[in-house]
């Protein structure tokens, strides 16, 4: 009797040779990932998040510093003629991009030597665009195609300025040097590539990675990031600018909140002394902590004004932390606060005094961590042809303590009160037009039509109906008996009639 064996009963493994392995890694990689060089780390990616500024000047190297250190103390100089710093936090205290852009360039129009400044997504992008044009420059968007059509010398002069014999002399030792000593390297294939007959950044980032890696190492692969407008390192702040940053590392882990308000106070009030004697306010907190995974939970908090409070500060962050808890005890805390110039308060003796800074910012956290950041805010239009869309931004009062951008602001004008949901109600029709409207809701307006005008027929989203968003409506404004305008419109996929707001 014959009794089959495990290796009769199993099928053998081929072998698998190393050419077979790598087309299979390289069908699941991604195109665009080029080729995989070992013995090296991959550069730094810049988050999207992430906003930078260049001041480049040729004549005035101390005006450059000082401008910059205005607006942020986290920044770096490259060579004598560049400065780059992170305006990343001024957002809720300057306003978009272009407004930082504009405050920047007012700033520099005090002094007698032309400053060119360009705001980017990367340090290099705004770098590259400060080198070649002479006006206020600012890229939102993919910083490639931003600096697509710039000359391909810009990256030469880019190099000029991370020279390893000028970065050594701002500052000894720096870690930055090493990096500029290997970029000089890479700027020496420049030529080799101009003798290509490219011309451009768009042309030198266009090529493939792989056929530039087998021509040029690794360093023709730095060289055709810098032309794409991506960063090698991330911002390295000078030593010289003095910096509001408090650390702790705990004794034992924290996981709730309660003891975790201690430490931040903790933190919190010998910062607010340093901004007292330094005549400046918290226009940014940032909040990193170190949990016992040794993973990082980072969050960026963006003050409406410059404040220096630390009860005010703490309570922030608390709220803030509520609504995005770390996901494990934390080990060490570090604040770091990017300063503003102080606020100077006048009141008027004729008009009523409007809620503080602090008060707004306290009561926006604390109906945020109660509703969700996503509803508590100023309402304002949506660039939709959806009757009822609308969009919430961030509440962010003037100096009158009126939000800059809801439109109850406006006065002398008709408004529309919205029902969310609307309310179903009952219309007679005479002539294709509405002549009573029945509503079974107590206090709610109701009764025969005096005057109509309409109707308005509105539609669309009909590729999306399997999620509900269509809308096909035919809108009135009606006047009724009881002197009360409203809004009706009737559902022409369900048939039904609806209110949908008062005209006050």
């Amino acid at each position: 009797m014959y009794i089959p064996s495990y290796d009769d009963l199993t099928p053998s493994i081929p072998d698998i040779r190393p050419e077979e392995t790598f087309a299979q890694v390289g069908r699941i990689l991604p195109q665009d990932h080029g080729p995989v060089v070992t013995g090296a780390h991959p550069p730094f990616e810049s988050s999207s998040a992430q906003l930078f500024a260049c001041l480049r000047s040729s004549r005035a190297p101390e005006a450059l510093v000082g401008l910059a250190r205005d607006f942020s103390p986290r920044l770096e100089r490259h060579g004598s003629s560049s400065v780059v710093l992170d305006v990343g936090g001024l957002g809720r205290l300057l306003g978009d991009p272009h407004t930082i852009g504009t405050e920047l360039q007012r700033a520099a129009a005090a002094h007698a030597s032309p400053i060119r400044i360009a705001i980017a997504q990367t340090q290099t992008a705004a770098r590259l665009l400060a080198i070649a044009n002479a006006a206020l420059t600012v890229a939102t968007g993919d910083v490639a195609v931003a600096v697509a059509a710039l000359p391909l010398d810009t990256l030469r002069i880019l190099s000029e300025d991370d020279d390893p014999s000028r970065l050594a002399a701002l500052a000894p030792g720096r870690p930055g040097a090493k990096h500029a000593a290997r970029m000089k390297a890479t700027m020496a294939r420049l030529d080799t590539i101009r003798r290509w007959g490219l011309a451009t950044l768009g042309e030198m980032a266009a090529l493939p990675m792989t056929d530039l890696s087998e021509r040029m190492g690794q360093h023709g692969l730095e060289l055709q990031r810098l032309a794409r407008g991506l960063d090698m390192s991330p911002l390295m702040p000078d030593p010289g600018i003095p910096r509001f940053i408090q650390m702790i590392e705990l004794e034992w882990p924290i996981d709730a909140l309660e003891p975790l308000s201690f430490v931040l106070a903790r933190l919190l009030d010998p910062l607010s002394a340093a901004l007292e004697r330094a005549d400046r306010g918290a226009a940014a907190l940032r909040l990193d902590l170190r949990l016992v995974d040794r993973t990082r939970h980072q969050r960026v908090l963006q003050l409406p004004a410059a404040l220096r409070d630390p009860r005010v500060l703490r309570t922030l962050l608390l709220l803030d932390l509520e609504s995005h808890p770390p996901s494990t005890a934390i080990d060490v805390v570090t604040i770091e606060i990017d300063p503003a110039p102080a606020r100077i308060v006048q009141y008027s003796l004729l008009e009523r005094a409007m809620p503080s800074p602090e008060t707004l910012a306290t009561l926006n956290a604390r109906l945020g961590a109660l509703v969700g950041e996503t509803r508590c805010g100023s309402p304002v239009l949506a660039d939709s042809w959806r009757p009822d869309d609308f969009a919430m931004r961030r509440f962010a009062p003037d100096a009158r303590g009126a939000s800059r951008d809801s439109p109850c602001a406006v006065r002398d004008a008709l408004i529309l009160r919205r029902f969310r949901p609307p309310v179903a109600v009952r219309v007679s029709v005479d002539c294709g037009r509405p002549a009573r409207v029945f509503i079974d809701r107590r206090g709610m307006p109701g009764g025969h039509v005096v005057q109509s005008a309409g109707p308005w027929r509105t539609s669309g989203a009909w590729w999306e109906a399997s999620t509900g968003a269509a809308w096909d409506r035919d809108e009135w404004d009606v006047a009724l008996g009881d002197g009360s305008i409203c809004r009706l419109f009737h559902d022409r996929r369900g048939g039904c009639w609806f209110l949908d707001g008062v005209i006050d």
